[in-house]
């Protein structure tokens, strides 16, 4: 999740229809586990098909469809290779797997579903064969996606600076430390129930919130290595605001680091470059197409997805005059 910008973050509920006729790109890893983990068994993993994973794909072709039928073109974009200043997180993300996987099994072997359903999100993977699935079903549905060269919500703010995308939808706060002049939370939960209440798209502005705490964007980039982020463990003892109060008085990190005593990453320079100037595939986005009938219907029942589902997506497709169909002409060709 990156940098904790929660409590310095001021954000207002939107509706979907603020976002009509808008591109809005989506960071695919953060949503795949938010379905992953939400779409489960009794025994706490995900939903599957013939012993595969289906719980992601299921999650997708809902909430995409709901935003295309809304009138938002999504644009899904895919992590790419790691830098390798962020193997020691990854590194600790695997072995907190390990572990779980560990205590859902002595879970099972006892026969305590209860801890399992609560332990099987914990063990929870979005493999390449999962990813690879992933693309495939944008393919049906005729909506934009990319792989980015490095970390998607990176690749998705700069793409948002370019004024390619009207938002970047992601939950991690990094997204704001790569300078996207807008965020959109709960993008892909909007409207549905989590802890008894219901859950709405929220937006935040960058200038907003710069204007706000009364910093600079690269203020806010040097405050948010101090509070931690992936590339960095942050600084002991130096939690959000404090650290506002810190750069504030003291204006950059070096100032704030003579002032506290501690020292400075040696890497500084190629941390904060990493978010102020974020690498990204120079190509245009693609467009989004209309969705062949046929073939969703094909990909959605190899993977046990009831007719239900099935018609309910392609209605939504209809719906937003984004389907045709293979073998015979509708009125949503023309």
């Amino acid at each position: 999740m990156g940098c904790n910008l929660r409590d310095l973050a001021p954000s207002q509920s939107i509706d979907f229809s603020e976002l009509k006729g808008q591109k809005v790109a989506v960071d695919v890893f953060l949503n795949a586990y938010q379905f992953i983990t939400s779409l489960t068994g009794k025994d706490g993993k995900p939903l599957s098909y013939n012993d595969k994973p289906v719980a992601h794909l299921m999650g997708f072709l809902d909430r995409a469809t709901i935003m295309i039928e809304e009138g938002i073109d999504p644009v899904f974009i895919f992590d790419g290779r790691p830098h390798q200043l962020k193997m020691n997180t990854l590194g600790v993300r695997k072995e907190r797997k390990i572990n779980a996987v560990e205590k859902w099994n002595s879970a099972i072997e006892a026969g305590d579903m209860v801890a399992a359903k609560k332990l099987g999100p914990q063990t929870a993977e979005y493999t390449r064969e999962m990813v690879a699935e992933t693309k495939e079903l944008f393919d049906c549905l005729g909506v934009t996606w990319l792989e980015a060269p490095m970390e998607a919500e990176g690749a998705a703010a700069v793409r948002c600076r370019n004024n390619e995308v009207f938002a970047v939808a992601s939950q991690d706060w990094d997204t704001l430390l790569y300078g996207a002049p807008v965020m959109i939370r709960n993008l892909t939960s909007h409207g549905t129930r989590k802890f008894g209440r219901v859950l709405h798209a929220e937006k935040i502005v960058l200038s907003e919130m710069l204007e706000m705490h009364e910093i600079t964007y690269e203020q806010l980039v040097d405050l948010g290595i101090m509070i931690g982020t992936d590339f960095h463990p942050g600084i002991k003892g130096i939690g959000p605001k404090t650290g506002l109060k810190l750069i504030k008085k003291h204006i950059t990190m070096e100032e704030v680091s003579i002032a506290k005593g501690f020292d400075l990453p040696d890497n500084l320079e190629e941390i904060r470059t990493l978010f102020t100037d974020h690498p990204v595939h120079p190509i245009p986005l693609p467009e989004s197409s209309k969705s062949i009938e046929e073939n969703i219907r094909i990909f959605a029942i190899s993977r046990g997805f009831s007719e239900k589902r099935i018609v309910r997506a392609v209605t939504r497709l209809a719906n937003a005059n984004r389907l045709k169909s293979e073998s015979q002409p509708t009125l949503f060709d023309f």
